[in-house]
């Protein structure tokens, strides 16, 4: 089995916290998953509507953050569009950064994110850092150590998490 994240799995854990939010309100800071099927919206069948039917108008104005995971050359980043104070952020997990392509964009890289020591986890950590800065409270990254000892909890978590939930 693979430890590779694919975009199935990211995008499952994006709709997990979607269908959470809507669950338990006030849990998370008000946010919009932005799945990378969205950009193909009109090819999608019944099964794959689901990834892009909460995005709306009012979603949109309902919004303080827009996740939207990124996938290049096989590696996820995260780039969150913050709505309140007009930047977006990018959180990479390696030293090698994809934001040398989008230069010109108004784009502050976070440091001090946990970073990965493989070369497979990225997916993981993409959905841990859509997690994190969905939270109330700020997350302090510096204080933010035991991700890699925690990979192999945090996959039996989203396996979890996953084969638990009813998302429709």
């Amino acid at each position: 089995m693979s430890e590779y994240l694919d975009n199935n799995h990211v995008d499952t854990f994006g709709i997990f916290l979607v269908e959470k939010s809507q669950m338990c309100p006030g849990l998370y800071l008000p946010f919009l998953f932005v799945s990378i099927f969205h950009w193909g919206y009109k090819a999608f069948n019944a099964d794959t509507k689901k990834l892009v039917s909460h995005i709306n108008i009012e979603s949109v104005n309902a919004a303080n953050l827009i996740l939207v995971p990124i996938i290049e050359n096989s590696h996820w980043t995260l780039l969150v569009g913050n709505l309140k104070n007009k930047i977006s952020h990018l959180y990479e997990d390696t030293t090698t950064s994809f934001a040398t392509d989008i230069r010109r964009w108004r784009i502050r890289k976070i440091k001090q994110v946990p970073t990965q020591k493989n070369s497979v986890d990225c997916g993981m950590y993409v959905c841990k850092y859509m997690e994190a800065v969905i939270q109330p409270e700020a997350v302090v990254w510096a204080d933010v150590k035991d991700w890699e000892d925690n990979m192999a909890k945090f996959r039996a978590d989203f396996a979890y998490a996953i084969l638990s939930t009813t998302i429709k």
